[in-house]
């Protein structure tokens, strides 16, 4: 009888150690984000494209952001892997829906295909920086004119390339951050 059940344990544990993971593989999109090579993707450190005829120009857009936060005193303490997606399937294969960018706190960040500009990657970074800064649930805690008046009024985006209903957003976050130090800005932003 204890043969029988060491027999049926195996082959339970067998069974949730391959279909727990293939099941978030397939179920749970963002995890992809922690092997992206699995996912198709041709990577350099923390930046992967599907073509690999790209990869400079999303190494360049990545560094470009990455310095004009630096320039406005923005500095990140990781390099969370980024996503640039050259098509809607693979956007959609990461998590991504009808938003141009996206960022999963732990996992990484996805660019759609037509978000490869230096703005919105900064945009995605500023992210990063709260989650950083902040803690990652506390930023998804904050109000969304801090999450993303902060992230829009940083990254340097054109106005027409701002959805109106963010505009309020980033003369609310504006308001509020002016007069500032970066410090000041963290630890206030615990009281939102």
């Amino acid at each position: 009888m204890q043969k029988g059940l060491d027999v049926v344990n195996k082959v339970a544990l067998i069974f949730v150690v391959v279909l727990i993971p293939a099941l978030a593989w397939s179920y749970a999109k963002p995890i992809r984000l922690l092997l992206p090579n699995l996912n198709g993707m041709q990577c350099n450190g923390a930046i992967c494209v599907e073509d690999p005829k790209k990869i400079d120009k999303a190494a360049d857009l990545y560094d470009s952001a990455v310095a004009n936060l630096a320039a406005v005193r923005i500095s990140l303490s990781a390099s969370p892997n980024f996503i640039y997606c050259s098509t809607a399937e693979c956007y959609e294969s990461f998590g991504g829906g009808s938003e141009r960018a996206i960022s999963y706190p732990f996992l990484g960040t996805v660019i759609a295909p037509e978000s490869w500009q230096s703005y919105i990657t900064q945009h995605e970074l500023i992210h990063w920086f709260q989650f950083s800064e902040i803690g990652a649930v506390s930023t998804m805690m904050k109000p969304e004119w801090f999450r993303e008046g902060m992230a829009y009024v940083y990254s340097g985006a054109p106005e027409s390339d701002i959805p109106e209903h963010y505009l309020p957003m980033m003369a609310k976050y504006s308001d509020w951050h002016s007069g500032k130090s970066w410090s000041e800005v963290i630890h206030q932003a615990g009281d939102l």
